[in-house]
């Protein structure tokens, strides 16, 4: 999927918005920055932004009308980012909007939170389905709604060996903790160009706070010293002119909040202008600088995160990586290295990932895991009773007619606009890019999948059957599982059942028009007299062909299990399935050309359905296809094979043991590892339901 991830810190400076290809599913994501692009506010907008923080100013008028402002900013900059990365909205899938926080209170019984940036008039704008209101559905599960960002951190920089320390320093400072995971997950990759793969350690709790503020008091006083001609103190140049008065900062580190226990969290409300223009009148009246004051306050924020690592840390942190616009403060950056020595401190720049993108980064994954129905929040960083589904979801622009126009699958692709240009080893290439797409798509569907087999199992375990439905490229590779399945696991030909469009004929022509029969596909499932035991797959890419949908209403009605596989989500199919499977492989390397992409991502489902449905019936004995019917040469030869492995003999004891049980792959195996005879053996097998594994434990 394309996802738009945008925010405006407490820094109140502007909009962060990223462009995202996102693919997969823990325990693996894949992802690959498209765009990044930062869009100031107009000065007046963050006036009465910074105005509106303040209780006495913030009057409900004033933020009901700052609302829609900043949901028409957030909705610009979210076109704008589309626009460089030189797409067409229509071609983005989702947007997740963080908004601005205008207050915020971590706990106690009045906890709240208010972000502002309203999601419908982004959606309505755009066209673009949008995700807003992440942190209120933590504080409900008794969190307090931040930091989100460990979520990231997580799949980004949890390392095999080394302790690391993700440090964002926006106008508020957060850390995650992260202890080393275990050595045989694979270690991310960090390669901005290219695609990264991620692995999501389920074992891992991070651990994460705020460590207080960020750049917030430094960009006060920075645009106090400069009469508001610097927002920021640029790389650190005002700080570096200036002498740390240690009286001063000695007074700041007592502050209450930096010996509070985490979780907490904090924000404006505590470390805004109302702690700052007091500090600076009594910085002024024992004589320190503008520059002294700069100085200070960057110390205060470099200090407390090495104090904050000191007092709530479980063990020493071996990397630092800070990301936000305080990593690009060299002032404060070099303060960090001398406090937290011997940890390298470096900017998480030096790895790959752009610092003002990491927190929208985070936002579009939240998004995509929200639209997946996935819990976004991290109960150990948050305080979450327990892990939460996060946001609201506005829906894009409606089109008029659900027509196949409008489907992924028919979407033209903007990676291969060109392709009729390039060199043939170029185009191979290419093709091969986005097959490699397919096995991310299929494991964000992953879940759903194993529902639909211990469904299929359970009523093939009843004597019933599983029987695909499908048309062209679809029903082919329906046909096609359901042809493999008595030679590899001895099933008959009435368990496994393939039905297409047009009949046999379809298998080897197409058979126009066939597909848009929705009455032969109800009369198809009817012929086979399909009852409660069954269970039938609807296969169609693009999820609304008519034989599918007439035959899977018929199997409803029937009482049959009925699953979907769709390459499209919303689908018509998806509405009469118990369970619907949507790989979402994206556009096609041709535009609508499903036996491409499609085909290899259905082919996968159907492969999963059925072997793993024969897994549970115990056609297996480990990985060994025990249930072979050694039909010919080569099937014979693996029988050998097979029973040679599974019993720990040679081929030629396997040959013997063969002919003893008259070529049964398992009575073999029983009769080997049981000690037993023929006849018990298969006795123990009738008992197991033909399990290996259960005829050896009887």
């Amino acid at each position: 999927m394309l996802v738009i991830g945008m925010i405006s810190g407490t820094s109140a400076d502007g909009i962060d918005a990223v462009l995202v290809e996102i693919t997969g599913a823990p325990p693996s994501l894949k992802w690959k920055l498209v765009q990044h692009h930062h869009a100031d506010f107009p000065v007046a907008l963050r006036q009465e932004i910074l105005a509106c923080f303040r209780p006495a100013h913030g009057t409900v008028d004033r933020l009901c009308a700052l609302n829609f402002h900043l949901g028409e900013t957030f909705a610009r900059a979210a076109l704008d980012v589309v626009q460089l990365a030189g797409l067409e909205p229509t071609q983005v899938d989702l947007i997740g909007s963080h908004g601005q926080t205008l207050w915020h209170i971590p706990s106690g019984p009045d906890a709240s939170t208010l972000q502002l940036g309203e999601a419908t008039v982004i959606a309505e704008r755009t066209g673009i389905t949008t995700i807003n209101n992440f942190r209120t559905r933590d504080m409900a599960a008794g969190g307090q709604g931040a930091p989100l960002v460990p979520y990231l951190d997580l799949l980004l920089f949890a390392h095999p060996t080394l302790t690391r320390a993700a440090q964002n320093i926006g106008g508020i400072g957060n850390v995650t903790y992260l202890p080393p995971v275990e050595t045989q997950h694979v270690e991310t990759q960090y390669v901005e160009t290219q695609y990264v793969e991620t692995q999501y350690i389920a074992s891992l709790q991070p651990f994460a706070f705020d460590t207080g503020p960020g750049n917030m008091l430094m960009d006060y006083a920075a645009q106090r010293t400069t009469n508001g001609a610097w927002m920021f103190d640029r790389d650190g140049a005002l700080a570096v002119q200036g002498r740390v008065n240690d009286e001063l900062l000695a007074e700041l580190m007592r502050e209450p909040y930096l010996a509070e226990k985490p979780p907490k969290t904090t924000g404006r409300e505590l470390f805004g202008a109302q702690f700052g223009a007091p500090v600076w009148e009594r910085a002024k009246k024992i004589g320190m600088s503008d520059h002294d004051i700069v100085a200070t306050f960057t110390a205060f924020t470099a200090h407390k995160i090495a104090q904050a690592y000191r007092d709530f840390l479980p063990t020493r942190v071996d990397e630092v990586i800070v990301s936000g616009g305080g990593a690009l403060n060299r002032t404060l950056m070099n303060m960090l290295r001398d406090l937290l020595a011997p940890a390298r401190v470096l900017a998480i720049d030096e790895i790959g990932v752009q610092s003002e993108a990491k927190e929208a980064l985070a936002f579009a994954m939240l998004a995509y895991e929200t639209w997946f129905h996935r819990a976004g929040n991290l109960p150990a960083a948050t305080g979450a009773t327990h892990p939460v589904v996060l946001g609201s979801i506005t829906p894009g622009r409606v089109h008029s007619a659900p027509d196949e126009t409008h489907a992924l699958t028919e979407s033209p692709n903007p990676r291969t606009h060109n392709i009729d240009t390039l060199a043939t080893l170029d185009v191979i290439r290419l093709m091969n890019e986005e097959e490699e797409r397919v096995a991310h798509a299929v494991a964000a569907e992953t879940k759903l999948i194993a529902q639909a087999v211990d469904a299929i199992a359970e009523r093939m375990q009843s004597g019933g059957r599983l029987i695909y439905l499908g048309a062209g490229t679809s029903g082919r590779l329906g046909v096609l599982d359901a042809a493999e399945c008595p030679p590899t696991f001895s099933t008959s030909p009435d368990q496994v059942i393939g039905l297409i469009a047009g009949g046999a004929r379809a298998i080897t022509q197409a058979v126009e028009g066939a597909e848009d029969d929705a009455d032969a596909g109800a009369r198809d499932i009817a012929a086979l007299n399909v009852t409660a035991r069954d269970s039938v797959v609807g296969i169609a890419a693009s999820g609304r062909t008519p034989y599918v949908i007439g035959g899977m209403r018929e199997a409803r009605q029937r009482g049959a299990f009925v699953a979907s596989v769709a390459c499209n989500r919303p689908t018509p199919i998806e509405e009469l399935a118990d369970v619907s499977i949507a790989v979402l492989v994206g556009p096609e390397v041709i535009a609508g050309s499903t036996r491409l992409k499609s085909g290899t991502a259905q082919k996968m489902v159907l492969n999963m359905l059925s072997t793993g449905a024969m897994i549970r019936l115990g056609k297996t004995f480990g990985n060994l296809m025990v249930d072979v019917q050694a039909t010919n040469a080569k099937l014979r030869e693996r029988a050998r094979r097979i029973v040679a492995g599974a019993c720990h003999i040679s081929r030629d004891e396997a040959d013997a043991l063969l002919a003893q049980c008259h070529g049964q792959v398992k009575t073999a195996i029983v009769v080997s590892l049981a000690r037993v005879s023929p006849e018990i053996a298969r006795e123990k097998l009738r008992a197991a339901h033909g399990s290996v594994r259960g005829a050896l434990s009887k």
